[in-house]
């Protein structure tokens, strides 16, 4: 309850000194930090979506407070998460500013003036760009704000857009299904271990989390060593055919290369500690899918389709060629699932749910009468009001910006809708099992597309809108980042839920940290491009590449797949409509569609999450029969959250030392 909710001063000084420092140096640790998936300071753990921000926060909060002798309150612990969230985005790899925005960089260096096919204001002159290639010179700051200033607005209407979101799902999610937010629970427990009245560590944190810290520690150390020092012994054979997120891949020569299902298969167990703290009928989804996936794949195969791709390595299997999973006929992957189940997903939930989202409307127009719509929002963040008056005004910033940058009105606002299903989407998954679904793949170009007319006439128009089309609804949680607050206020909302904090408190934090990071962020990662130099960096070298080249109208021929794509996507709208119906209406249906999307979407795939789901899924299941939810709440949790603690804490080390090393070279 908001009246009984605990109400402590929001500490601002150190908010905005956080934001501030952490906004303009956090993309610059990560661009000097080698190994993109596990040591930024943002999220690391590719699209598991581990984030390390808020922990350390909350970490670096318990040792502060224990120096100064002024323990650290819940409130204080909840602000400082909903900060912590609230930057993780700006201080990840591979999101704005230094995802897309590097690529841009590159373009206006390297292509011909008459080539370059994006907005003026998007980057300065080439002139102005060449420094930061070597690095080693002063910025000229002046030259930079029209770039500042559209991309700063440009995400600003995105955070706006995402919070409204948030603030409008918010009662549904966290207070009738009691989503179940697996990072938060991390993040939950340790702050309940850190504010217990217990004088020991040990006693204070239990021997379950104790043992899972040192566990974890345990697990990432070794990792972090053989990654740093070629002669330190490669235990858990990670140099062998292993993605940095632990997926190892399935090689021609390998004796399962015969089956044609199987690409990768994940054996790092942080994936399996946050799917631990997932529903169970999610992950027996997840594997079960898998199966039929696996057996649909074979049956294709012997019937004469994917001619070849047993000479494909894993990745190969899922990204490659014309025979690969996402685009190969007969189920074309990437429109059935990617695209068409998420997209079914997004009706069937608003189908299922209309009436809360009526009420919604109805209270922001004052439907409801005072007295009904003060009982409604009186543990809201804001007013429904508020909430359709920011999504308005985000809508507007954002299809104001593309039409500066040559888009016309239907395809900014094409844009803006399909944002609106795949984050919808994605912060569903992600708030159900702590692993971003959809993702990775161009899925939900094909829309674009056709209101483009295939690029018969590639304009800046369609550059524009086909590269924003990526960040904005094929990654806007993970690779684009331009939907991150959507997930950062739910899971600040629900961590305040828990703590008893007010979410009016945390709405505010939100909304001051989202809105001005992107443009604290883009003014460091300027300044760590002229200083340090692009090419001499580890993750600049590995980033800096066209734009331009992979939205060339040959380029993307087979986004979502090779023509024609839309009957797939079409019966998966329907698979996964007819799934959520079954779903919802009869309780003895286990299956629902996001265990579909966790089986068969591409970078699901690519990462081999079908074996962490199944592990993840016995394990749960064996502890709920052997001890029930004592078992599970008392001991299995807490070696879970103490596992993820150890590994984010090898990362948050591990990262301060390779940057170090990048200064003092060893």
């Amino acid at each position: 309850m908001e009246s009984e909710a605990r109400a402590e001063r929001i500490p601002w000084i150190p908010i905005v000194v956080l934001t501030l420092f952490f906004g303009f140096f956090g993309p610059v640790y990560a661009l000097l930090t080698p190994n993109a998936s596990w040591y930024a300071l943002g999220r690391v753990g590719c699209k598991l979506l581990l984030m390390i921000m808020p922990i350390l926060f909350i970490t670096g909060a318990a040792v502060v407070g224990k120096l100064v002798g002024k323990p650290i309150g819940l409130a204080n612990y909840t602000y400082l998460y909903a900060a912590g969230t609230g930057l993780v985005a700006v201080t990840s790899t591979d999101s704005h500013p230094l995802g897309n925005f590097i690529n841009i960089l590159y373009d206006r260096t390297y292509l011909a003036p008459e080539v370059y096919p994006w907005a003026p204001f998007m980057a300065p002159s080439a002139e102005i760009v060449a420094p930061m290639i070597s690095g080693g010179a002063p910025v000229p700051w002046g030259a930079w704000i029209p770039t500042f200033m559209w991309w700063s607005l440009l995400y600003a209407g995105l955070a706006v857009f995402a919070l409204a979101q948030g603030v409008i799902w918010r009662k549904r999610w966290i207070d009738v299904e009691k989503v179940p937010f697996p990072h938060t629970r991390v993040a939950v427990e340790l702050v309940n271990k850190l504010t217990s009245s217990e004088k020991s560590f040990k006693a204070r944190f239990g021997v379950p989390t104790v043992v899972g810290m040192l566990l974890g520690v345990v697990y990432q150390l070794p990792l972090l060593l053989a990654y740093m020092f070629p002669w330190f012994p490669d235990v858990y054979g990670w140099r062998t055919n292993t993605c940095t997120m632990g997926a190892q891949w399935i090689t021609p020569d390998s004796p399962l290369a015969g089956i044609v299902g199987l690409a990768q298969f994940n054996k790092n167990p942080a994936f399996g500690a946050i799917f631990y703290m997932a529903p169970l009928n999610v992950l027996f989804g997840a594997w079960f899918w898998y199966l039929v996936f696996a057996i649909l794949m074979q049956v294709a195969f012997m019937m004469g389709y994917y001619t070849g791709i047993t000479d494909l390595s894993g990745c190969g299997r899922v990204w490659c060629g014309s025979v690969s999973y996402r685009v190969g006929d007969p189920y074309k992957w990437n429109a059935f699932s990617s695209a068409g189940v998420s997209t079914g997903i997004f009706i069937a939930y608003i189908a299922l749910n209309w009436r809360y989202l009526l009420e919604t409307i109805n209270a922001a127009a004052g439907k409801l009468g005072k007295e009904k719509v003060g009982e409604f929002e009186k543990d809201e963040p804001t007013s429904y009001r508020n909430a359709y008056l920011m999504l308005a005004v985000g809508a507007v910033l954002i299809i104001a910006m593309f039409m500066a940058a040559d888009v016309g009105f239907p395809a900014s606002l094409l844009l803006v809708i399909t944002n609106v299903v795949v984050t919808f989407v994605a912060t569903r998954a992600s708030s159900m099992v702590g692993f971003v679904v959809p993702a990775g793949s161009n899925f939900y170009e094909g829309p674009m597309k056709l209101l483009l007319n295939a690029g018969a006439n590639p304009n800046r128009e369609w550059f524009v809108a086909m590269g924003m089309t990526y960040s904005l609804a094929c990654e806007p949680i993970t690779g684009g980042g331009t939907s991150v607050p959507f997930v950062s206020s739910l899971a600040s909302f629900q961590m305040a839920s828990v703590n008893n904090v007010s979410n009016k408190d945390v709405f505010k934090i939100q909304l001051f940290v989202c809105v001005l990071a992107p443009f604290v962020a883009i003014a460091g990662t300027v300044w760590g491009f002229y200083t340090f130099g692009i090419q001499r960096t580890a993750y600049g070298s590995q980033a800096f590449y066209s734009w331009y080249n992979g939205y060339t109208p040959d380029a993307v021929a087979n986004r979502p797949t090779y023509e024609p794509w839309w009957p797939n996507m079409l019966a998966g709208i329907v698979f996964a409509g007819i799934l959520s119906f079954m779903h919802s209406r009869f309780t003895w249906f286990p299956l629902e569609p996001i265990g579909f999307l966790l089986a068969t979407d591409g970078h699901a795939l690519i990462e081999g999450i079908w074996t962490m789901t199944l592990a993840a899924w016995i394990l749960k299941t064996i502890t709920l029969r052997v001890g029930g939810s004592k078992l599970y709440e008392r001991t299995g949790i807490p070696v879970a959250m103490g596992f993820i603690i150890g590994i984010v804490l090898v990362s948050i080390i591990g990262g301060s030392v390779l940057v170090l090393r990048f200064f003092f070279p060893f």
